[in-house]
């Protein structure tokens, strides 16, 4: 791991997050997102931030883990800035999981949702990903063509506000 950050303190019940760059750095959100697809073993992701700029520098490098990981060829399906209900909507209209990503001064949180809609937090599925990173495990695509693509779907964000209200 060149950058290793203490997992014990960004590791939470029901998140990935800690002070940038303190406890936390942008690697991690590479890490997060590729083992994300690698322990669901899906082609997709959907992927929501705050707006801020620190959650999209997390938010784009979040993409690029998920887009390299493996044979998986995932393709990250960005739906911009929103709140955990426009990620909740976009899992359950894709049926993959998801990742809100926001940012508070320099909090950084990762949120993850399973495909069923539920938070992935120890217990289901966030101790996996810890330790994949903890392991130095994060996984690398086997090939160019193995690599997925990231896709805007702002779309279904004004799809959701409108439908929302």
């Amino acid at each position: 791991m060149l950058n290793p950050v203490d997992l014990s303190k960004v590791i939470r019940p029901d998140s990935v997050s800690g002070r940038d760059p303190d406890e936390i750095h942008k690697a991690v959100a590479w890490w997060v997102g590729s083992c994300l697809v690698l322990t669901a073993k899906v082609h997709g992701v959907v992927l929501v931030d705050d707006g801020t700029e620190l959650a999209k520098a997390y938010s784009a490098l979040f993409a690029q883990g998920a887009i390299n990981c493996r044979s998986y060829a995932a393709t990250v399906s960005v739906l911009g800035e929103g709140d955990e209900d426009l990620l909740a909507y976009g899992v359950r209209t894709f049926q993959v999981p998801g990742a809100r990503i926001s940012s508070a001064g320099d909090q950084v949180v990762i949120r993850l949702l399973a495909a069923d809609g539920t938070v992935i937090g120890i217990g289901s599925g966030l101790e996996k990903i810890s330790d994949l990173i903890a392991r130095d495990k994060v996984p690398l695509p086997v090939n160019d063509r193995a690599r997925g693509h990231i896709v805007y779907r702002l779309d279904l964000a004004t799809h959701y506000a409108a439908a929302k209200g």
